[in-house]
């Protein structure tokens, strides 16, 4: 699914809290990157891996998140149809057209190399530095997480500051590369965990998302 940036940051924050077993007390809400932990020295930025002309699904979704369906423009329901995600009649997300062939892995490496070349030059500079993606694969089984490993490692031998974990987020799996181990760890969401996740997260982002130091 596709959501407004900063459900996104608070979701992934909120993940690696209660699924990441190397988490530490705690993340607080920055720019470049999106989130600060001092406890653990890292830095952690937050993405969809999404091409430039996605933008476009991203706009609708930054201006009309939480609106309830009457208030969305006719236009449109007419061009998202049942592509439209609704919760409790509010609109939280558009989903993937199951009719476009969805090419993550491009959209993957793109991403992460905009957000690499913002890593080495404006991001905080921290000890540590995290990325955290979502990606839209048809299907997770079409995953392959070890291509997207291999390829973000030789990758970053040709900068200074690089990535010492991404996280490929799923929906109902995330694997963690770590590339001081080397390896990568997948971690399979427990039943009814991305329901959990999701409520916590939109929780935070409408209860507490306008406060100054927002801390996960």
């Amino acid at each position: 699914m596709a959501y407004e940036k900063l459900l996104n940051e608070i979701y992934a924050a909120v993940s690696l809290k209660y699924l990441w077993p190397l988490y530490r007390p705690c993340f607080v809400k920055s720019e470049s990157p999106d989130w600060i932990n001092e406890t653990m020295d890292l830095g952690l930025e937050v993405s969809q891996a999404l091409l430039p002309d996605d933008g476009q699904e991203e706009s609708f979704i930054e201006h009309y998140l939480g609106c309830r369906r009457e208030d969305l423009p006719p236009q449109a329901l007419e061009k998202y149809g049942e592509r439209l995600h609704f919760y409790n009649d509010r609109f939280w997300a558009i989903l993937p057209d199951p009719n476009v062939q969805q090419d993550y892995i491009a959209k993957a490496k793109y991403r992460f190399e905009r957000k690499l070349e913002k890593l080495n030059s404006n991001y905080r500079n921290m000890h540590y530095n995290g990325l955290y993606l979502f990606l839209h694969p048809n299907r997770e089984s079409d995953v392959d997480a070890g291509q997207l490993f291999e390829y973000m490692m030789q990758r970053q031998k040709k900068e200074k500051l690089r990535f010492n974990w991404v996280f490929l987020n799923c929906v109902q799996k995330i694997y963690v590369c770590d590339y001081m181990k080397n390896e990568i760890e997948p971690i399979l969401l427990p039943q009814n965990a991305e329901k959990f996740l999701t409520t916590e997260a939109e929780y935070i982002r409408w209860t507490k998302g306008a406060e100054e130091e927002l801390q996960i």
